[in-house]
């Protein structure tokens, strides 16, 4: 038994919280390691999947066996199939017969000598989708349809020259038309929307990232490290809050407790009532899950990932009782300068295209109120070309690539925009030319500009003495999809925007959503709030809306491109008294 191998597996599963087995098991364990050519990082991690997904089975002889069990039946499968494939290759006597077609008549043209009887076997045909990759999202230019030529050209310099006007937002109705307004400090209606005139400066908050960085690396070690971290962060918080100190939550207790953990759900199916289970951190609990039994309360409102005190009883060790959810700990109140003007902002979030066309219309029409009102700041959420658009999939936005549409979206926004105007752009998963991952850097363009502000998503801006917190990923959908809930009476979307301020951060889900990619170690590091923010940016496919969410202003603006579509206008008069001085309009494009 090398004393290498069992330093570095010890190593490996003290990282997750697992004592070092005794030897009789650490000496089938090595063998097992060396017979299979396992790394010890790599067993650490197979292992804990392995025991969760089997009832948390200990790491003793019984359950080494019925892993190495495990892992045989898989490596079984295996040699058949390598031994079909070999079959195969060695039936070829030559490299020829690997192919079905003459590759060189492929890169001939039609009248070439090339081109004989035998390539026309099988004809080449287009591809029925170009499919953009979530790693690269580069993807190669596509081929050129006889159709792209005959289509319309529009007048928009927004649009690429193959974009057909699209039939949907042409016969849109209500356009101008006010849904939804806020004024709770019952001001006077804004009609005039014009800014100071003089260009406001907009401050990126230090916590941000500021540089791309690598991702799709992280180790379930990192990942399992800064979910822990984040626990212990939040149960901190709780316990000084209330002045208490937190139990294991699978310690048996007869009498009243409190405890601290994670909500997750025992099976992979969506969460209920039934399968509701708390994990505690590593620190007071050794990472252990409890069932939770919620007859005993009246109201909560739970999803996976939350975080939350509870008190209640544990009589057997094997089910938490809870009677009460205690209280969030409060966002502390933002610390920094105060605004000496009133701010109007205009925002907006992506797409900008209907679903039949690539044409930037409503885009347009947004830039043409911004000329004629001339707000101070304009902010324009992604994505600018959506990777869930028909045509984008398939690559069909005529001879540029998405790059160059992308960064032409960017150019003719920022030319339409006054000078006196700061324009701010945040970024996008959904957007073909950025980064697929959260938090995610600013879009990498090439354009600087006095009135220009690239921000990442999440970010957080100070205007004016006013801190404006804005994500462009739909994290109110992804919770309300995954919620459970018995709050008679309650306002529901409030509700969701509530959680991300209870939680403290951006996106409290875990686990994500399947179109979010979620670095949890730069998550912990750039995606929280420092403070409470004064207006809450939340752009949803729920319906739009404005509401006083514990004292912030939380807008969710809609998408300017689906059916008809909305944005905001907002004046703020006093950045001391935000709910009181705000006034919203959420207006058809």
């Amino acid at each position: 038994m090398s004393s290498k191998l069992v330093t570095q597996i010890r190593d490996e599963l003290e990282n997750f919280g697992l004592d070092t087995p005794e030897d009789e098991v650490m000496s089938k364990l090595t063998n097992l390691c060396s017979s299979m050519a396992i790394k010890p990082s790599d067993f650490a991690d197979q292992w804990m999947a392995f025991s969760i997904n089997n009832s948390n089975l200990d790491l003793d002889m019984d359950g080494l066996t019925k892993f190495e069990r495990f892992k045989m039946s898989k490596v079984g499968q295996s040699p058949a199939v390598k031994k079909e494939r070999r079959s195969v290759l060695s039936a070829r006597t030559n490299i020829s017969d690997l192919f079905d077609d003459d590759v060189l008549s492929t890169y001939a043209s039609e009248n070439s000598p090339l081109r004989t009887s035998q390539s026309q076997k099988r004809p080449l045909e287009s591809p029925s989708s170009y499919r953009v990759s979530k790693i690269s999202k580069t993807p190669t230019r596509p081929p050129r349809h006889s159709s792209v030529a005959s289509r319309t050209s529009l007048p928009c310099s927004l649009s690429p020259v193959t974009a057909s006007p699209s039939q949907t937002y042409s016969q849109r109705k209500g356009s101008g038309d006010i849904v939804n307004t806020f004024n709770e400090g019952g001001l006077s209606p804004v009609t005039e929307w014009s800014g100071s005139g003089e260009l406001l400066k907009v401050t990126l908050s230090s916590t941000l990232v500021k540089e791309p960085y690598q991702y799709m690396f992280q180790k379930l070690s990192a990942k399992g490290e800064a979910c822990d971290e984040h626990l212990d962060i939040m149960g901190e918080m709780l316990s000084k809050h209330h002045g208490i100190e937190f139990e294991n939550v699978s310690k048996p207790m007869q009498g009243d407790c409190k405890v601290v953990g994670r909500i997750c759900c025992d099976s992979t199916g969506k969460l209920n009532a039934s399968s509701v289970v708390l994990e505690g951190s590593l620190d007071t609990s050794y990472g252990k899950r409890v069932p939770l039994d919620l007859r005993g309360l009246e109201n909560y409102a739970l999803f996976p990932g939350q975080i939350v005190a509870m008190e209640g009883t544990n009589p057997t060790g094997r089910k938490f009782l809870p009677t009460r959810i205690l209280t969030p700990v409060p966002l502390k109140t933002k610390v920094g300068g105060t605004g000496n003007r009133p701010v109007t902002i205009f925002g907006a979030c992506g797409p900008y295209t209907s679903l039949d066309s690539l044409s930037y219309e409503p885009l347009a029409d947004l830039l043409s109120k911004v000329e004629e009102e001339q707000p101070d700041i304009v902010m324009l959420l992604g994505p600018f070309v959506d990777v869930k658009h028909p045509l984008v999939e398939k690559c069909d936005v005529g001879d540029m690539t998405l790059e160059e549409l992308f960064h032409s979206q960017i150019s003719h926004i920022l030319q339409r925009i006054p000078p006196q105007t700061q324009l701010v752009v945040v970024s996008s998963q959904r957007d073909a030319a950025c980064n697929f991952v959260y938090p995610q850097p600013s879009p990498d363009l090439a354009i600087t500009a006095p009135n220009l502000t690239l921000a990442p998503d999440p970010c957080v801006l100070e205007v004016n003495g006013v801190n404006v917190a804005i994500t462009s990923t739909d994290v109110l959908f992804h919770l309300s999809s995954e919620e459970i809930s018995q709050a008679p009476g309650s306002d529901r979307l409030g509700r969701l925007a509530g959680h991300l301020l209870h939680q403290h951060n951006f996106y409290p889900l875990h686990p994500t959503a399947d179109d979010v990619n979620l670095d949890y170690p730069h998550f912990v590091k750039h995606g929280f709030f420092q403070s409470k923010p004064d207006i809450l940016i939340l752009p949803s496919d729920l319906r739009y809306f404005v509401k006083n969410v514990q004292d912030t202003v939380v807008v969710n603006p809609g998408k300017l491109g689906k059916g008809s579509g909305t944005y905001f206008k907002m004046r703020v008069k006093d950045s001391q008294q935000i709910t009181n001085s705000t006034f919203v309009n959420i207006v058809k494009i």
